[in-house]
């Protein structure tokens, strides 16, 4: 990759990076202050600006690093699946994109109906603490990864090697095997 696009990517990388760890602790606190106010407005904001969070800041956000990641691991000497830490972040931001369309965001989006109704929460509140806490801790710890690049490349399995002698005692023992005796 020449370094003048490398340099426009790795840029791109580290913007959507930082946002979306930015935009996962916002979402954290949150879910946080959603859970220990005692005033309802607040709370009832709270999970409004979550609702919009996750489609227009979260989700883009991560997409951007994502594939940001992919282009520099394709276009650079650290590849995709050379070194470790390389595919450990790269497993991390798909299962980061992937999981929230399970765990987090039908949550929201049921919380964010019930405000908007009127209704009670009830329980709902805390089925989003967990994945918020999980985002956040998975995309520090791939940003620890980030600068520390604390595994070595992935070594690939080589076969065996047969030295010499090895080889002569085994076409000595074929050949033996084959003379009529």
């Amino acid at each position: 990759m020449p370094r003048y696009a490398r340099r426009v990517m790795l840029t791109a990388h580290v913007v959507g990076s930082v946002g979306w760890l930015g935009a996962a602790y916002v979402n954290l606190m949150l879910v946080v202050t959603a859970l220990v106010t005692a005033d309802v407005r607040l709370r009832d904001a709270a999970y409004l600006v979550m609702g919009v969070l996750d489609p227009l800041a979260l989700i883009p956000l991560g997409l951007v690093a994502l594939i940001t990641g992919v282009v520099l691991g394709l276009g650079t000497r650290y590849g995709l699946f050379r070194y470790y830490w390389v595919t450990a972040k790269l497993v991390a931001a798909v299962v980061l994109l992937v999981v929230p369309f399970f765990a987090r965001m039908p949550s929201v989006r049921e919380a964010v109906a019930v405000v908007t109704a009127g209704g009670d929460l009830g329980r709902l509140g805390h089925d989003v603490l967990p994945p918020s806490i999980a985002a956040t801790v998975v995309l520090t710890l791939a940003t620890i990864i980030s600068v520390y690049k604390p595994w070595g490349p992935i070594r690939k399995r080589r076969p065996a090697r047969v030295s010499s002698a090895d080889s002569r005692r085994v076409a000595d023992a074929a050949s033996a095997a084959s003379t009529p005796r």
